[in-house]
């Protein structure tokens, strides 16, 4: 028989989206002209370019084509590539011309109807490739392993082969939403936390007094309660991936390969391969604030047709720490504390006239004393745990009494 396990090989699209930092760079370094130079938007056009022809290079890898040694050239229109940057097509000529002074675009050819073929410098693509077999998620992360020289974890799989075989009615990979926006959570009410599907009640869940000693029970137990754990945290995962991709790359479509990429990306960078410990509710409210996070992302996109975002491989690696979805924290912290702050005036406000309306003999608490009303507004506050908020209370409050 065959062997059907026969490894392909791939560009692994993280190391070309460093040897394409590292040739800008070099580019910049060399040339002090304004003129001359690459900026953020040429940057970003040729990690555009090269992510696409990366993808289109794997699409013919699987297929079966050998084009390891001789690389075609990148055939694509300039309005497609326009649509992905969201910009105009002449911007994007303006840019390829940039590109091709730099050296990053040896060669373009116009091909009539069927677009444009441009051929990349081949230093980019001398990037090591990773070899891999298709949906091997295993083997995935040993190569990631040996080619980053990083102590990864040794993760279950991203999907559970055995459990996907008793539960072919699962719903995690079917996250819709009736509308963008608007999350639906993979752990419901009346579904399992772990895969998303129905309980049932097992007629034969009953078994001999004697098939096994109670230590041996006890052993089979804590196996369980690791694997729902290991199970629960790997779904986190997935969730924020489907969720992600819903409202970032609503129009993405990805191989395997690439698929898995990303989710360990995902795993490294944004959960930290799960080395802080912490508890499962810890874990859903990190969740939430994952997802306000991506919705912050999601609305800044929607103010200006003009931004975008890296693409994904890159936005979630855990080495780009210049545009990375990482850098979005701190805004998440800036836009709670805005929040708050908003929150503290309003409800101090609130207490200002109601205290001046009680002097005027007026208002809710006009039969109220004046320590009946400071009590009233110090338990209301008191709600919020919020030690800036007393604080504010305070100093508005003795301005108040002695006006």
């Amino acid at each position: 028989m065959e062997n059907n396990s026969i490894a392909n090989v791939y560009f692994n699209f993280s190391k070309l989206f460093t040897a394409t930092k590292t040739f800008i760079d070099t580019h910049n370094q060399n040339h002090h002209q304004l003129t001359e130079r690459l900026n953020a938007n040429h940057r970003a056009t040729a990690e555009l370019i090269t992510r696409l022809y990366a993808k289109q290079l794997n699409h013919a890898i699987t297929l079966g084509e050998d084009i390891i040694e001789d690389l075609p050239g990148f055939k694509t229109f300039n309005p497609s590539l326009a649509s992905c940057k969201g910009c105009t097509v002449r911007t994007i000529i303006n840019h390829k011309e940039r590109l091709k002074a730099a050296g990053f675009i040896i060669k373009e050819t116009h091909r009539g109807k069927t677009g444009i073929e441009l051929w990349i410098n081949p230093t980019i693509f001398k990037a090591k490739k990773i070899s891999t077999v298709p949906n091997n998620i295993q083997s995935d992360i040993q190569i990631i392993k040996e080619i980053y020289d990083l102590e990864v974890k040794n993760l279950h799989p991203l999907v559970h082969e055995q459990q996907e075989l008793k539960n072919n009615n699962s719903t995690v990979d079917k996250l819709t939403t009736e509308k963008e926006g608007v999350r639906l959570s993979a752990h419901k009410q009346k579904l399992t936390s772990v895969t998303g599907t129905s309980q049932e009640q097992h007629k034969n869940i009953r078994e001999s007094r004697n098939s096994a000693s109670k230590k041996q029970k006890k052993m089979i137990t804590f196996t369980n309660a690791k694997e729902v754990d290991s199970a629960f945290l790997l779904q986190l995962v997935r969730d924020f991936w489907n969720y992600a991709k819903i409202l970032l790359y609503p129009d993405i479509k990805l191989s395997q390969p690439e698929e898995t990429e990303i989710l360990n990306y995902i795993w490294a960078s944004v959960y930290r391969k799960f080395k802080i410990s912490g508890s499962k509710r810890d874990w859903e409210g990190y969740q939430e604030i994952l997802f306000k996070r991506i919705d912050m992302v999601f609305r800044w996109l929607e103010r200006n047709p003009n931004r975008w975002v890296p693409p994904a491989h890159l936005y979630f690696s855990p080495e780009n720490k210049r545009n990375g979805f990482n850098k979005t924290y701190e805004w998440f912290l800036k836009q709670e504390l805005l929040k708050k702050e908003i929150r503290n005036q309003i409800l101090i406000q609130k207490t200002e006239s109601e205290w001046k309306d009680h002097k005027k003999g007026i208002g809710r608490h006009k039969n109220k004393t004046r320590l009946q009303l400071f009590r009233i507004q110090q338990q209301r506050l008191s709600y919020y745990k919020d030690d800036r908020l007393l604080q504010l209370y305070e100093k508005s409050l003795h301005k108040v009494v002695n006006l």
